[in-house]
């Protein structure tokens, strides 16, 4: 069953999904599962995109790379923009996607992550304990907003000094105003800011090579399917960067943020964790399935497609929403409702196929320690919540602002 947005459904109410919109932002679980419900194919005429929504649908549709493209973006407003996509991996297809991955997937092996734990942890910690006497703090400024990009900044070779700086733009780049997914002056600023930035790093470092990631890139090969080597051009360099300068440092910065908010939501299973840290690695994951931090990813179909009956045109925008499949009630049960120790076979919190999170594991690592060290200082802590403040951004959802006290 395909609506235009802001149909009338059967029961006489209305049905409109909007990802611009911040009254959704604030809560879009009851708008999936109508459309779960009465429009497992939802169509918005006015923004101009198709929406599934049931986990075996977008499970399906990010398996297929083929029929669903991301060479023109994965956001709505890069799809409508009419301009070429950034030379980011995310927005490739295969083959060159698959030259690009296959570099830089080894920074990010299960090994080279562990490695990082304790360096983690002691910033957690550093962090945390100055909390302890003060009786609470605000968890965006205190650890959530820091940690990622601390960890990123380390591993790409920026100045500790840039990570203030670097979130700031992080934030400015993906914030969107209410009702509308266009990039606002000040967005598009703040990437002409990174950008620079990144390239004149880049610059130092083929000048004067470090042991980091980006000295790495810097000096990488491309080694195409035919067996040609190349090296990787400056836009490519910088765009690695700033997709994990960017999306990997605030998914999971919005990821200990709400995950801060979920367990005071949920304080009997807060207390399991506090009594049986060996919980937390299916803890994480059931965090990731209950409100994960990219609750959308677009595509482009390159050929009309057959679903629920109807036809969706070659060209057409299809957002695959991951964060209402997680929530699905025909794969889980008892969706809204999180359970520490709840049995996962699979979420699409770090989405699925060939462009599956490169760095999920990293994002595991820091969400599970950051909040670990929480409950192990605050066991009882409260949220006050009417000092919380949520982050606006086109498929990004979290907080800004996250006010705690023992």
């Amino acid at each position: 069953m395909g609506l235009d947005g802001d149909s009338v459904l059967t029961d006489g109410t209305s049905l409109l999904y909007d990802p611009s919109s911040y009254a959704l932002h604030e809560d879009p679980f009851p708008v999936y599962r109508r459309m779960q419900a009465d429009a497992p194919l939802y169509r918005n005429a006015d923004i101009g995109f198709w929406a599934l929504t049931r986990f075996d649908d977008v499970l399906a549709g990010l398996s297929d790379p083929g029929r669903f493209s991301s060479a023109q973006g994965t956001l709505i407003e890069q799809i409508q923009s009419a301009q070429p996509a950034p030379a980011m991996m995310i927005f490739t297809d295969p083959p060159r996607h698959d030259e690009l991955r296959k570099l830089v997937s080894r920074a990010f092996t299960p090994r080279r992550v562990a490695e990082l734990e304790r360096d983690v942890r002691a910033m957690c910690e550093a962090w945390l304990d100055p909390l302890v006497d003060a009786g609470g703090g605000e968890i965006v400024r205190d650890l959530a907003g820091k940690l990622p990009m601390a960890v990123i900044a380390a591993l790409l070779g920026a100045p500790a000094e840039d990570n203030a700086r670097l979130k700031h733009l992080s934030d400015r780049l993906l914030h969107r105003e209410d009702g509308s997914v266009a990039k606002p002056e000040d967005a598009a600023a703040a990437g002409a800011e990174l950008w620079a930035y990144f390239s004149e790093l880049a610059a130092a470092r083929r000048a004067e090579p470090s042991d980091d990631m980006l000295t790495a890139l810097v000096e990488a090969e491309v080694v195409a399917a035919d067996g040609a080597r190349r090296r990787l051009t400056e836009d490519e360099i910088v765009m690695f960067c700033l997709l994990l300068g960017v999306a990997g440092n605030e998914t999971t910065a919005k990821m200990i943020a709400t995950g801060t908010v979920v367990l005071a939501d949920f304080p009997d299973e807060r207390a399991r964790l506090v009594d049986d840290p060996t919980l937390w690695p299916g803890a994480v994951e059931e965090l990731l399935r209950f409100d994960p931090p990219s609750h959308y990813q677009g595509r482009v179909t390159t050929q009309s497609v057959q679903w629920y009956g109807e036809t969706i045109p070659r060209g057409s925008v299809v957002l695959f929403v991951n964060g209402a499949a997680n929530r699905d009630p025909r794969a889980f049960t008892d969706p809204d409702r999180f359970v520490a120790d709840r049995r996962i076979e699979r979420h699409l919190a770090f989405g699925h196929g060939i462009h599956y999170c490169l760095g999920a594991h990293l994002a595991r690592l820091e969400t599970r320690v950051a909040l670990d060290a929480l409950v192990r200082r605050f066991p009882h802590y409260e949220i006050d919540r009417a000092g919380v403040e949520r982050f606006h951004s086109s498929n990004i959802r979290g907080l800004s602002r996250v006010p705690f006290a023992t």
